[in-house]
């Protein structure tokens, strides 16, 4: 198996609806995509080319040659310096108009998921490191990640609900900081993944009802604060559903395996794991 984020040109393939052979043609031609490579030779791509080649699709479903849509790519990607700082800066400035301009500007240079890993979620952390460090206040905070958390559900919204037995996506009782989850079901939609986002805070026997009544097939819970993990009774996650998984900065392997649940270590371990079970279901 891959590290987390790093694919194969198998996977990439699957993922992003360009066969491995135009992969290949594309590298010898024009010098892009630029995959790492084994030991053994085999080429291993980053998530962020494969956002790129997204985006690169995208463009050629819209009429562009290869040529021209590598080119524009590789030409605006040296114009995404300098967003980051940008919506940062309009964000504690309370600036939202000038924020909403550079959002939407990340999302057309990089595409969705892009625009979440490597805008969104960075300006995220700062904003957050900042508050804790006392360089801005709660209600600077807070704007920014109500803005920020609203970018994230419209896009959640776009990805679309895949058919078959959801996976229920929330938080534990108690916990309210809800990106880690938000951005959980983002990350298994994108792969086809049926992720039904709940909110945070929900009771465990409401969830535990809400699984059985739509048959899901998992359950997902993202922990920001191992607090309110540590309140919850031995084995209380066990029944929630078939297959209960924790993660996030609050969540940890000891504290699965006492609440009944299984660990899983970042969102690509989530919906690698996620979709092997899934074929396994259907196999």
């Amino acid at each position: 198996m891959t590290r987390p984020g790093v694919y194969t040109i198998a996977e990439v393939e699957a993922m992003t609806g360009l066969s491995a052979e135009v992969l290949r043609q594309w590298e010898r031609r024009y010098g892009f995509p630029r995959p790492e490579r084994t030991p053994g030779g085999h080429r291993l791509y980053r998530q962020e080319e494969v956002e790129a080649l997204r985006t690169i699709r995208r463009w050629l479903e819209e009429g562009a040659t290869p040529k021209a849509a590598i080119r524009r790519y590789l030409a605006q990607e040296g114009s995404f310096e300098g967003l980051e700082e940008g919506l940062y800066r309009a964000l504690l400035a309370a600036d939202l108009q000038e924020a909403e301009a550079l959002f939407r500007r990340g999302v057309r240079l990089l595409g969705p998921e892009g625009a979440i890993t490597r805008l969104l979620v960075p300006v995220l952390k700062r904003v957050g490191e900042a508050w804790h460090q006392g360089e801005v206040g709660v209600a600077e905070e807070h704007l920014a990640t109500t803005f920020l958390r609203a970018r994230l559900q419209e896009l959640l919204d776009l990805a679309g609900l895949p058919p078959g037995p959801p996976i229920l996506v929330t938080t534990p009782p108690g916990e309210r900081h809800e990106i880690g989850a938000m951005l959980a079901a983002y990350a298994l939609r994108r792969r086809g993944l049926p992720a039904l986002y709940l909110g945070p805070d929900i009771p465990l026997p409401d969830l535990r009802s809400l699984a059985e009544r739509l048959g899901a097939r998992a359950v997902v819970l993202s922990v920001s604060l191992p607090d309110h993990l540590k309140a919850l009774p031995e084995g209380a996650l066990a029944s929630l559903g078939p297959r209960v998984y924790l993660g996030g900065r609050g969540a940890s392997p000891e504290e699965a395996h006492r609440l009944g649940a299984r660990y899983v270590e970042g969102l690509e371990g989530l919906a690698q794991e996620l979709w092997q079970a899934k074929k396994e279901e259907e196999a």
